[in-house]
């Protein structure tokens, strides 16, 4: 029993809020112990009717083989194919592993092997002829005129072989199962059928059909590819041809030999003549600026013109005034040695004279030649300047006619190279179209399965069988939610929280037992509880003994009488004991106590229609004295709240040590109330597995409103067996009952 924490009689809220935090796997093992015949009745059908269905299927057998896909072609000695080939090799796989499931890989099979043809594939005629007696197509068309009726479509004979083919494809399509092994290039085929042979055949035509559709398809594209290329080669044929043309057009017109370094020389001549104009041009700039420094100085003294740089620079004139330099000295040196008349003197003086005039005529020639240098300057400069342009003319229509040369020339190298290309492919594609490496190879052929694969009658009986009774359990447990009736005396303090004053065990005694019979086994279980009761009833009240009892139900046949005969006599047992038949409108104590029907009763002595003695009757067999209902009044509730009942309560307190009173149940009259009043304590039964909880908590309730000194609940019938020992608290009783 699921430990839970204790809760308050008044705090149904948090019970409730128990309930939806925890499991009860107390509840869930009491519901599978409560239906468990059921779940084993309905396990065992399903099972067998599994087993049955089972062993009237046609065994499937299931043939497999293995392939081996070869990588696309690669070269061996590319580095960039090696790292690549792992790059793409999972795309090609999956292509191919896609491929084997195909439609059209299938249907090459079929019309190989004829399948459409075969046996297996034919419908049976006895099959046919068997569900024509069940075979009943009913539909609005049958009841509509002949002139309204479709016309069956009328099919030929070859249109007819296709739509079988058709169907039988779809089946070997279906049944076709590829399976790829991870991080290999590795797949296994697989066919289930029911015919072991046919099903091994079929995957290995299967595997050696994709082989040779793929070299075949292969085949093709050779085929398609060498038609294209030898058109396109002759296209680039003619290509270069036209090419090669159109440049030896060129250089017929332009009358070009060969143009190997001319573009070189010619700007190198054209670079020469531009550093030759540059230095005419600086030239012609010197002699202008000299020419210019002399115009103006037509009449100046040899002196002046001696002082233009260019005159004082000029070789001549350089040599010349050393000369007179020279003469002067000697003039100089003789006149310190000679007078003037002297002949050296004269002679010296004459070399001066002749140097001097000498000087003069050299300047004014070289004055006179400045103009000329600077004309002779000019044309020069003009005559480079000319040469330069008709030079730089000249090399650019050579460029021109060179750069036109380049651009055809280059035609022709890329015609003749693309034709040497696709020349080259055509050749190789004549020496290699009749051979082709196959992408793939059979590892494993198919063999004929010996054993069929289905179905597996041991794991399908065996599921069967689990889920039954699983599917049973979870029933089980539904039902005992839905349940909601009192079963175990956790339910009475969980669902009604009221103290369990015990559990009486369910009696197998037969209809006519009585309860006197079940003190004729004192060790019993059954006699061992209700002590338990009394016990908990004389601990529940040690200070102030309840001498008065009441005991209640909420319902009538919850066995309130017999627990009220049967506590008495446990009471009889230490004390004087008086039981009381209280329930005016439905008594039943006296025929328990194999009394009259009419022997008097309650209603005779508080009527006053009898004395206490005649209503008194001792029960031997119990040790207790009872009081039957006597005859049924028609005021039953006036009876029990009027003072004489109340007096004559008073006098038998002074007479009985308990009394204890069998009261109407709660819910159809208010009579349990009114003798709650004046009871010491309440005793509310309840029988197990039978009444509501709602039913109950609102007796309690209803109890707990008028102030009864309710000690507890008693649940009657417990069924001990069913719910398992760990329900019941006491295994002293069990082993006394097992003693019994």
């Amino acid at each position: 029993m699921n430990a839970k924490p204790p809760f308050a009689a008044g705090n149904p809220a948090a019970a409730a809020i128990d309930d939806d935090e925890f499991i009860d796997l107390g509840q869930i093992l009491r519901a599978i112990l409560r239906y468990k015949w059921g779940i084993a009745g309905l396990a065992l059908t399903v099972t067998i009717a599994t087993g049955f269905y089972v062993y009237s299927l046609q065994p499937v057998y299931r043939a497999a083989g293995s392939l081996q896909l070869e990588a696309q072609d690669r070269d061996l000695m590319s580095v960039e194919e090696y790292y690549r080939a792992g790059q793409f090799g999972y795309d090609y796989f999956q292509t191919q592993f896609e491929i084997l499931k195909s439609r059209s890989l299938a249907e090459n099979v079929v019309r190989k092997l004829q399948l459409h043809k075969h046996p297996h594939f034919l419908p049976d005629p006895e099959e046919e002829q068997d569900s024509g007696w069940f075979d009943f197509d009913f539909s609005l068309q049958t009841l509509l005129p002949a002139a309204h009726k479709e016309v069956p479509e009328q099919l030929s004979e070859a249109e007819l072989e296709e739509r079988e083919i058709k169907a039988v494809t779809n089946i070997v399509a279906g049944s076709l199962q590829v399976a790829p092994v991870d991080f290999s290039h590795l797949a296994y085929l697989s066919v289930e059928m029911s015919d072991p042979q046919l099903a091994a055949q079929i995957v290995n035509e299967l595997m050696a059909e994709f082989i040779a559709s793929d070299l075949e398809q292969r085949l093709s594209g050779t085929v398609q590819a060498t038609g294209w290329l030898d058109e396109r080669l002759s296209h680039l044929r003619e290509q270069l041809r036209m090419s090669e043309l159109a440049l030896q057009e060129f250089r017929d017109a332009e009358g070009l030999v060969s143009v190997d370094g001319e573009t070189t020389l010619g700007g190198s001549e054209l670079q020469l003549l531009s550093q030759r104009l540059e230095d005419a041009r600086r030239a012609r700039i010197e002699a202008q600026n000299i020419m210019e420094d002399v115009q103006g100085m037509t009449n100046a003294s040899i002196e002046e013109l001696m002082t233009v740089p260019a005159v004082l620079q000029h070789q001549l004139i350089r040599d010349l005034t050393k000369t007179q330099s020279a003469a002067e000295r000697k003039v100089a040196e003789l006149g310190k040695r000679y007078g003037e008349k002297h002949p050296q003197m004269i002679a010296a003086r004459s070399d001066v004279s002749a140097a001097d005039r000498d000087l003069a005529r050299e300047v004014r020639k070289v004055v006179s030649g400045i103009e000329r240098e600077y004309e002779v300057a000019l044309r020069n400069e003009e005559q480079l300047q000319a040469t330069w342009e008709a030079s730089k003319s000249e090399l650019q229509e050579f460029n021109r006619i060179e750069f036109r040369l380049q651009e055809l020339q280059r035609e022709v190298d890329t015609s003749r190279q693309l034709y040497d290309i696709f020349l080259a492919r055509v050749k190789s594609l004549s020496e290699t179209g009749g051979f082709e490496r196959p992408h793939a190879r059979i590892v494993d052929r198919a063999a004929v399965p010996e054993r069929p694969v289905k179905p597996n009658k041991r794991l399908s009986l065996m599921l069967a069988l689990f889920l039954s009774t699983l599917f049973g359990c979870a029933v089980a447990y539904l039902l005992e939610l839905l349940d909601n009736t009192i079963k175990t005396p956790e339910d009475v303090e969980n669902k009604l929280h009221v103290p369990l004053l015990g559990a009486l065990p369910r009696q197998d005694t037969g209809k006519n037992a009585k309860p006197a019979d079940i003190w004729q086994q004192p060790q019993g279980v059954y006699a061992e509880a209700v002590r338990t009761v009394r016990t908990s009833v004389v601990l529940g009240s040690l200070d102030t003994p309840a001498k008065v009892i009441v005991v209640t139900s909420t319902l009538p046949e919850e066995g309130k009488s017999s627990t009220v005969l049967n506590l008495g006599a446990a009471f009889a047992q230490m004390e004087k004991t008086l039981v009381i038949g209280a329930d005016l409108r439905r008594p039943s104590l006296a025929a328990k106590c194999e009394l009259a029907a009419n022997h008097k009763g309650l209603s005779h002595f508080v009527s006053g229609a009898a004395s206490l003695e005649a209503c008194i009757e001792p029960v031997a067999a119990m040790g207790m004295d009872v009081m039957p209902a006597g005859l049924i009044p028609p005021n039953p509730l006036e009876m029990l709240g009027s003072k004489k009942f109340a007096d004559a309560l008073n006098a038998l307190r002074q007479r009985y040590d308990r009394i204890v009173i069998d009261s109407a149940p709660t819910q159809p009259v208010s009579d349990a109330m009114v003798l709650a009043s004046l009871a010491d304590t309440v005793i509310y039964v309840v029988k197990a597995d039978s009444t509501s909880t709602r039913d109950v908590q609102k007796g309690i309730a209803t109890l707990r409103a008028n102030n009864a000194p309710l000690s507890g609940v008693v649940l009657n019938q417990f069924d001990v067996r069913g719910a398992g020992k760990d329900y019941y608290n006491y295994a002293y009783e069990y082993r006394a009952g097992q003693g019994a």
